[in-house]
């Protein structure tokens, strides 16, 4: 699964570098804005955002599994923070990569489910994600020899991330006891990003440049997975609650080069 979706991201921004290549040469002219800075070389990272999680392929296997079937959920969530911390190297070219400690704040996952007849709704659940990413960054503009403050840019990163689930309640008015409640549990997963963006430099050359960044990014965070230990009976799930973690981000950050040339 993890080598499928590195294939597939690669193959995803491959296409995305060649747009934004021919995009950019036949518009470049279009998008000057000011004369930017040289930022050859390392540069810091900070980010702020909101993330907008979109649960998919939310399930459990019942304690009478096989004989009960899979119950499938439609589960949703809040908006939560978002927020990440970068270090990486910019080229000067085109392309610039960097390492991203990202946090997602905890919330809700709750939905009825959708398997028909008398099954099971998630009543109350959570989950909060923090992953380690590797980024990189293509301004066709600048790869086209635009020096402009303002300068467009794709994304995509690859990575893990730890999926931490709160305790877990399941509903079934026709069971006995109505609400059970289990465990949390936190698991590692591989995580990949596809995102676009803009930047632009703050501060007048001659001064250390300062760069405001704005983005939306797709992130999967891959499988998250509750725990089998609950309070109330003895019997325990064949498969606790799993879905896969996916959220929609937009982020401001700020980009600070630790060099001057």
């Amino acid at each position: 699964m993890g080598r499928k979706i590195i294939i597939v991201a690669g193959a995803v921004l491959g296409s995305m570098i060649s747009t934004g290549a021919s995009l950019a040469q036949d518009s470049a002219g279009l998008l000057k804005v000011g004369v930017a800075s040289v930022t050859y070389g390392p540069y810091m990272r900070a980010e702020l955002g909101s993330s907008s999680p979109n649960f998919n392929n939310g399930h459990w296997l019942p304690p009478g599994y096989p004989v009960d079937p899979r119950v499938d959920f439609d589960l949703g969530g809040k908006s939560a923070g978002f927020a990440g911390l970068a270090v990486g190297f910019d080229w000067m070219n085109g392309f610039r990569g960097d390492i991203s400690l990202l946090h997602v704040g905890r919330t809700d996952v709750t939905g009825p489910h959708t398997t028909p007849g008398a099954h099971t709704d998630i009543t109350a659940g959570s989950v909060a994600t923090t992953a380690v990413m590797g980024n990189i960054f293509f301004s066709p503009f600048e790869r086209m020899g635009v020096n402009s403050k303002l300068q467009p840019f794709l994304v995509a990163g690859v990575g893990f991330a730890n999926n931490a689930v709160g305790s877990w309640s399941r509903t079934n008015t026709a069971t006995t006891p109505v609400v059970r409640t289990f465990n949390g549990h936190a698991s590692t997963s591989a995580a990949l990003s596809l995102g676009v963006g803009v930047s632009y430099q703050l501060t007048p050359v001659g001064k250390p440049p300062i760069m405001l960044e704005i983005a939306y990014r797709y992130y999967h965070f891959g499988t998250a997975t509750g725990g089998y230990t609950a309070d109330k009976g003895a019997s325990v799930p064949t498969e606790p609650l799993t879905f896969h973690n996916n959220a929609g981000v937009i982020s401001f950050s700020v980009r600070i080069p630790l060099q001057r040339l």
